[in-house]
């Protein structure tokens, strides 16, 4: 757009949001430059930024949410919603302009169930800022991803997210009941207010995962938990991988619900593990933890997965090691554990059944290794972090100390090294991605993932919604 066009959209939207709540290209380049994906970073760094709105805006309520999007709708302005920023895969970034919806002017909690624990929160409110909201009132989200402090429950929505509990009380779409959801043409929608219902298809569960693509969500209605009043650890060291997989596998598909399962390949125990809990490890490792009401149930759930662990040549270890992870199981996200430029880094997370998921592990492993030149010397720390009833996933998280100089050759290099990763998984049997979504990183393999005809349904569905695609385009490779 140009310069006048520019000023003429800003000036259109204070009149919609108030003028207080729009900021003007030049700042809205600089606050919104880029989310956490590391391309993003590197590029805004390097002055070339992938994120160039031409103006953002940030609501204050629903109404002021649905006018925006008419507004758009009506002259075919992309629009990309913003959470927190702090998704991986390139989401949030206004990669072809138009206008950034900042939904962090909608934080209220609008009502909360203390019956049916149950609580109505507005999209825009941290995880972190809501978790301690509740907490002193003896209740929990339990939702707590690595990004807590900046994620927002929209934003863990859309990008359908997980964590750190998500063994037990699983990932947001397990938490969400109802959303309230303002489509791409400015109608507002409130789906039905429980998830178990036969009043025709689950329309929240279409908006779970859609990335902005399909309207924007301004409030959710989410589960609730009591803070639990006993929580223990069970750590267990493997002399191999496969012995902890299938100690894994057994906890889960026999009823044990542990909220933290984490296993470590020996490379990231005795790397990243050890270096966090300040213990020697050199073996792959579990670091289980349980939680509850009653204290004695939990006690026993502990003593049954370290039972199961042991059955399968297991070394049980302090629980002070679960304890001390417990309370730095944030660490890895900041420095000095979290990698900066000039590094290059990205996490290939995918996700499979327990059928194909060794073989998914071993064969992404050799894939990532394979795809970077050695002497970039890269390193990959890898473990299964979520878990199910039917599978799991891998988490490898790779790093490049110091790459190329040149922002196109770094980026070349971060993107074979993904495409070696992401297509050896698919080749063994595994999806794309488990947790951190799609965007634009991953955009390219969708068709892998779905085929032509799958491709062509979700296509369908987007045209219907947002006949003049304004909504997050070209994400999910829509």
């Amino acid at each position: 757009m140009n310069p006048l066009e520019v000023s003429a959209l800003a000036g259109e939207l204070a009149a919609l949001v108030g003028r207080e709540n729009v900021i003007p290209a030049k700042d809205a380049r600089v606050q919104y430059a880029n989310d956490q994906w590391w391309y993003a970073i590197a590029a805004a760094a390097a002055d070339q930024p992938v994120s160039r709105p031409d103006v953002a805006v940030r609501p204050q309520t629903t109404e002021q949410v649905a006018a925006v999007l008419r507004f758009a709708n009506l002259y075919g302005i992309p629009l990309t919603a913003w959470g927190g920023g702090s998704g991986v895969q390139g989401a949030a970034n206004a990669d072809r302009g138009g206008i950034i919806l900042d939904l962090k002017g909608m934080q209220g909690v609008r009502h909360l169930d203390a019956r049916s624990l149950t609580c109505t929160v507005e999209a825009g409110i941290a995880c972190r800022d809501f978790e301690a909201w509740l907490n002193p009132q003896g209740y929990s989200f339990t939702h707590y991803p690595a990004s807590a402090e900046w994620a927002t429950v929209g934003g863990s929505i859309a990008a359908r997210g997980s964590g750190v509990l998500s063994g037990k009380y699983g990932k947001i779409e397990e938490h969400v009941l109802s959303v309230e959801w303002v489509l791409p043409t400015g109608e507002i929608v409130n789906t039905p207010n429980v998830p178990r219902h036969a009043a025709g298809p689950e329309l929240t569960q279409l908006l779970v995962g859609a990335e902005g693509t399909l309207g924007v969500i301004t409030a959710a209605t989410v589960k609730l938990h009591l803070l639990p009043k006993r929580r223990a650890f069970v750590v267990c060291a493997f002399e191999s991988l496969s012995d902890g997989i299938e100690a894994g596998r057994i906890i889960m598909t026999t009823g044990l619900k542990p909220p933290v399962m984490r296993l470590y390949d020996h490379h990231a125990a005795s790397h990243s593990l050890a270096r966090a809990v300040e213990t020697p490890l050199e073996h792959p490792t579990f670091v289980m933890m349980f939680d509850g009401e009653y204290p004695e149930l939990v006690e026993m759930e502990a003593q049954i997965a370290a039972r199961i662990c042991r059955e399968h040549g297991g070394r049980e270890l302090s629980g002070r090691i679960g304890e001390v992870w417990w309370d730095r199981r944030y660490v890895f996200y900041y420095p000095p554990y979290a990698p900066e430029l000039p590094s290059i880094w990205g996490t290939i997370d995918t996700v499979a059944d327990f059928a194909h998921i060794e073989a998914v592990y071993h064969e992404t492993t050799r894939a990532i290794h394979a795809a970077c030149p050695p002497e970039y010397n890269l390193s990959l720390t890898t473990h299964f972090s979520h878990w199910y009833e039917w599978g799991s996933m891998i988490y490898a998280r790779m790093k490049v100390p110091v790459g190329p100089s040149h922002l196109a050759e770094a980026k070349a290099l971060h993107d074979a090294i993904f495409k070696a990763g992401v297509e050896a998984s698919l080749r063994a049997g595994a999806v794309i991605n488990d947790h951190h979504g799609v965007g634009i990183r991953l955009a390219p393999y969708m068709q892998a993932q779905y085929g032509d005809a799958g491709m062509d349904a979700m296509r369908r569905i987007k045209l219907a919604l947002d006949p003049s695609g304004i909504c997050a385009p070209g994400k999910l490779g829509l």
